[in-house]
């Protein structure tokens, strides 16, 4: 398998220029384009240390973020982001706390090698998922100390089969492995692994933050007014459809809705506007607070969802029909109990949000309106706000750690 892996990605590094060629729009031509425009890396000059920080996304960013922010509080240091996808990377831009941001070449063992010496970091910080063996495998043989923040295992993962033996030996080599939870941790030492640190979701510490910070939104504020807000939080058609089931029930409850789909293309935007078009959903990026407003709002720009939450009453977080779900914890963290759908076997903080009777799971729409109504009955708000403070501090953990500060 490490043959093949190494073989694929080669072939597929040397067809970048001709991807680009072929491919002139769309995600794939920025993550191709990103690359072959990336051919040098350049750096401030480097002051005391430097630390490299790898995330595959935006997603993985924000889990970051808080470590990101205590380090540069408490030592003089470089810090250095490393995105696989463009969307992590052009939102990072402007990110104060950060001194460079890069596309990760694709991971053979020739662009490590050039990477790694390019960054010449003193330590390194993969976050979650992220195992790129000749990354891995140069920094190791280097010395370089390498952490892995927020991970989560599983007994069923790939790394622990026996295709991914090639995979799993890596694992010791790491300097500290994070986990999010006591599962995780168990896994690791069942299979021989001692250096994991049950450290908690980072995820807690950011989101906890931004609610003592809240952005208000007078446009959002408007649309609301008085009456009771549900949020539909990075949807896919999947929870658009839902909504529409329960807009044709015809229910009686003053209830305002926003709906912020995960993608703001102009094609979907259309596809949104066409399946309410009943209702005449309005556009937020066309508003001002002033104007006349109808049931259903479209939030059709990216950085305003977090603060959105703080509005909100009950929200249905998206991608658990699918293949992943999206962040239920930006909207616990303002109070706002969260439905989501059945498959959330990879996101431990959604069995621990139903443990709680702060998040209902729905498999159907019969399922959804009951949640729906059930919750706007008896919203557990105090809950909420609870279940994100005791779950806080992991940050704290892995700075303290990497940091070598005194516990």
């Amino acid at each position: 398998m490490r043959y093949l892996y190494t073989f694929l990605l080669t072939i597929a590094d040397a067809c970048l220029p001709l991807a680009a060629l072929l491919l002139r729009k769309g995600k794939t031509h920025t993550f191709v384009a990103g690359r072959i425009a990336q051919r040098e890396i350049n750096l401030p000059e480097k002051i005391e240390q430097r630390i490299w920080i790898h995330c595959a996304s935006l997603g993985e960013f924000e889990q970051v973020k808080p470590i990101i922010e205590s380090i540069k509080h408490q030592q003089n240091c470089q810090i250095v982001v490393s995105f696989f996808s463009p969307s992590g990377y052009q939102y990072s831009q402007n990110y104060p706390f950060v001194d460079a941001v890069f596309y990760l070449p694709l991971d053979t063992p020739r662009n490590a090698e050039r990477f790694i010496k390019a960054i010449n970091p003193d330590k390194v910080i993969f976050v979650k998922y992220e195992f790129w063996f000749h990354f891995l495998t140069e920094l190791f043989a280097k010395d370089i100390p390498v952490y892995l923040v927020s991970a989560v295992f599983r007994p069923n993962q790939f790394l622990f089969s026996k295709f991914g033996k090639w995979l799993f030996r890596l694992l010791p080599k790491y300097k500290s492995i994070f986990v999010q939870d006591k599962n995780s941790l168990d896994c690791l030492i069942s299979h021989g692994i001692n250096n994991a640190i049950l450290s908690g979701d980072t995820r807690y510490d950011k989101v906890y933050y931004t609610s003592l910070n809240v952005k208000t939104n007078p446009i959002i504020e408007a649309f609301k007014g008085k009456s009771t807000l549900l949020i539909i939080g990075s949807s896919w058609s999947a929870e658009e459809d839902l909504l529409l089931h329960y807009l044709s029930k015809g229910n009686e409850i003053k209830l305002k809705i926003l709906i912020a789909p995960h993608d703001i293309s102009q094609g979907h935007i259309n596809e949104i506007l066409q399946k309410f078009k009943d209702i005449t959903p309005l556009l937020y990026s066309k508003l001002k607070p002033t104007d006349s407003m109808s049931q259903v709002m479209v939030l059709d720009t990216i950085g305003h969802l977090a603060s959105a939450y703080y509005y909100g009453n009950v929200a249905l977080v998206g991608g658990a029909f699918g293949k992943g779900l999206h962040n239920i914890l930006e909207p616990i963290a303002f109070g706002v109990p969260v439905i989501f759908g059945p498959h959330t076997q990879k996101y431990p903080e959604a069995q621990l949000a139903i443990n709680n009777q702060i998040a209902i799971q729905v498999n159907t729409a019969e399922e959804f309106v009951n949640a729906l109504e059930g919750l706007m009955n008896n919203p557990p708000k105090q809950a909420c706000l609870e279940f994100i403070k005791s779950n806080k501090g992991a940050s704290e953990i892995v700075v303290k750690e990497l940091l070598n500060l005194k516990q």
